[in-house]
């Protein structure tokens, strides 16, 4: 099992890659998402699952294409669509499509999580944990809390822990914790780096180079 960050800027895209064998299964569908994967020249029936850690345009903005994509290639493998409960950007999304086309030729199901489920996906396990993240514009604007979720994969005794945008919190360290390999984001400079948005909207370096620690190893993420 590895995982492969296709692209991940803060504010832009990110979109993750995790290979098993010959299965795939995508964190996040940032902007560009199709285009990362046609580069790699994979095997798109072989995209089992899509995980979505949250609803903002940074990590939603591909699906569209993507799912259009499955369509136009005649695609009848059925894919799982897994996102927080209340993330109405991915429902929004996922809804049009559906109702844009009365020929969509593979089975499309949606899962909402609270945080706390455990999947398996094609012999794949999957962990998931409530992360803490606020909707912010502007120079982080702070504005309401934001459904959030932070996956864990495991497959023979091996995990890769992905947060998604996360402020610190409990579900954060129980991600990590023990995880072979932890994509942490790392959002906020040094000088951003206030109280308040440290537990509210994301991470500094040093925080998440920290929180990484707790990982075998750790890349971080989601940088500016």
């Amino acid at each position: 099992m590895k995982a492969k960050v296709l692209y991940s800027k803060a504010g832009l895209a990110t979109q993750i890659l995790i290979e098993v064998e010959e299965n795939y299964f995508l964190v996040d569908t940032g902007d560009g998402t199709l285009r990362d994967l046609l580069s790699l020249e994979i095997d798109f029936r072989n995209i089992k699952g899509i995980f979505l850690t949250h609803g903002h345009f940074d990590h939603i903005g591909g699906l569209y294409a993507l799912l259009g994509y499955f369509r136009v290639i005649e695609r009848k493998n059925e894919i799982k669509i897994y996102f927080p409960q209340k993330s109405q950007e991915t429902k929004s999304i996922v809804f049009s499509f559906i109702k844009s086309y009365n020929d969509i030729p593979f089975p499309l199901y949606q899962y909402e999580l609270k945080g706390g489920e455990k999947i398996e996906l094609d012999n794949i396990k999957i962990n998931t944990y409530r992360m803490k993240h606020y909707a912010a514009v502007g120079t982080n604007r702070i504005l309401y809390p934001e459904p959030a979720i932070g996956y864990r994969f495991f497959w023979k005794g091996k995990s890769i822990a992905i947060s998604g945008d996360t402020a610190l919190c409990p579900g954060l360290i129980n991600l990590v914790q023990g995880a072979d390999l932890a994509l942490i984001e790392a959002t906020l400079t040094k000088d951003e780096a206030t109280e308040e948005l440290l537990n509210k909207l994301h991470l500094s370096l040093e925080k998440a180079q920290e929180i990484g620690k707790l990982a075998k190893e750790f890349i971080l993420i989601h940088q500016k």
